[in-house]
């Protein structure tokens, strides 16, 4: 593993143990054994080390969301959309238990959430549409706003997978998807 892949997993823990603002570029180099003059190196500052982390894992997740949603049939798509939060925070838990911490107070951490959800509105629109249902626009809200919901209390420990699947199913009734 390189010094930076190194650096970055150490900031992931830091941060997601301390927050970013209350962990330092010091502490960041002993958990990674490094000096903290090859952290300013590699990155300038905690901040760009911070969005480097951000950047990183947001594009490895919108990887990881377009593989699990290439199916473009619409109940396909339904089904694997509703599917989706708990598969992603599986994915990257450590990450997406940093990104709840910061989303509220940090705007670059904001940013690349919403140019990460964004896409999926359209898309969830298009989807209702297709099968029929009068107030697609407000579908599409709905289930974007279950998934927010979701993934922040599943990293947060106030929902078990097995609660969730059951929440799942029942979603996937209502939307006769199965």
């Amino acid at each position: 593993m390189s010094k930076k892949q190194e650096i970055l997993n150490a900031s992931l823990i830091l941060f997601t143990e301390q927050g970013a603002r209350a962990t330092s570029t010091k502490s960041i180099a002993k958990q990674a054994g490094v000096s903290e003059a090859l952290i300013f190196k590699y990155f300038g500052t905690k901040d760009n080390l911070l969005e480097e982390l951000i950047k990183k894992d947001y594009l490895e997740a919108i990887d990881f969301t377009r593989n699990k949603l290439a199916r473009n049939a619409p109940k396909d798509f339904l089904i694997r959309f509703i599917d989706l939060p708990i598969e992603l925070v599986d994915d990257k838990f450590d990450f997406w238990r940093m990104i709840y911490k910061i989303l509220p107070l940090n705007p670059i951490a904001q940013q690349y959430h919403t140019n990460f959800m964004k896409p999926s509105h359209d898309k969830l629109r298009r989807c209702f549409e297709s099968l029929g249902y009068p107030k697609a626009e407000y579908e599409a809200e709905i289930l974007l706003l279950f998934t927010d919901t979701v993934w922040k209390n599943y990293v947060s420990g106030n929902l078990t997978k097995e609660s969730y699947q059951e929440i799942a199913t029942l979603l996937k009734k209502k939307y006769a998807l199965i």
